[in-house]
Parts: structure tokens; sequence; C-alpha cells
């Protein structure tokens, strides 16, 4: 608990002698502003148009919207984790010379009533080459996991 405490003397000190070697000069152009209007300005809150509708993210997160991804590599297979909601959504995998792409359907009814849905894919640069494509194996988890496993060619 001390140590909380001196750490924010430390930063109290620091902020104040900050701020006053920003002040105290007058070559800089900087302008000290209020802190609530620095907090105003970087919040935007999102507002809904339809009143029943869910609520939406106050603080956009691109990060959110991309789903996490593992590939994972042993001797005999390649292993692919992705973050996905697969038990409410269909998914896909293609295959290409270029490597793997994994694709569910989002739909969601847009402002006139109309559901549309699109296909939001995630490619994946490999050598499939050297797999097996044609015994691939794709399977969701319980925990909004969406697992392949594909077979490496077996050299003899």
């Amino acid at each position: 608990m001390d140590d909380l405490e001196e750490a924010l003397r430390n930063i109290d000190v620091f902020c104040r002698i900050l701020v006053k070697k920003l002040v105290d000069n007058e070559d800089s152009n900087i302008v000290v502003e209020p802190i609530e209007k620095f907090l105003y300005r970087k919040n935007i809150v999102c507002t809904q148009a339809e009143p029943n509708s869910s609520p939406g993210h106050l603080i956009h997160l691109p990060q959110a919207e991309e789903p996490l991804i593992d590939v994972f590599e042993d001797n005999d297979n390649i292993k692919v984790l992705m973050q996905c909601r697969c038990k409410d959504q269909p998914v896909t995998v293609h295959t290409d010379i270029d490597g793997v792409e994994i694709c569910k359907k989002e739909c969601h009814t847009n402002a006139e009533g109309f559901e549309v849905c699109i296909d939001k894919c995630q490619k994946l640069n490999m050598a499939v080459e050297h797999l097996e494509i044609e015994n691939m194996i794709a399977k969701c988890s319980k925990n909004a996991v969406f697992e392949v496993s594909i077979p490496k060619i077996r050299s003899m």
C-alpha cells in the first residue's frame, strides 16, 4: 500500500514539474487544455437509429473486429485455430495455390428490413502443395473456436 501511495506522489510531482516547464517555456506553442475537453474529444458515442436495436460500442475497437488466429505445425499436421462464433454462422474453408481462406457468412437486417448476408474471409498464406487438402478436418468447438487440421504429405 505504501508503494502505491509513493508511486502516486511521484506521478503527481512529475506532472506538476512537466506542466510548470510547459507553461514557463515561452518558446513553446503548446496550449494546455483542460482534461475534460480531451476526454470529450476522444470518446465519440455511437447513436442508434432504431429504438429496439441492441446498443453499439461506445468506443470503436478495430482489433475486436478481426478474429484471433493461431497456426500450429508439427511433423504430421498443420492446425489452424480461429476465434469465431461458428455455431451461429456457417463457416467454409477454401484453398488455392496461395493458401487457405476461412470464410464465415454474417447476416444482418438493413434499414429497409431486408436481410443482407456477406462473407467475411481471412486469408492465410501457406504452402498448400505440401498438404493433403482432401483429408482436411474442420470442426467447431463449444468455446467459439473454429479448428482446421490439415495433414502434411508424407515423404517416403
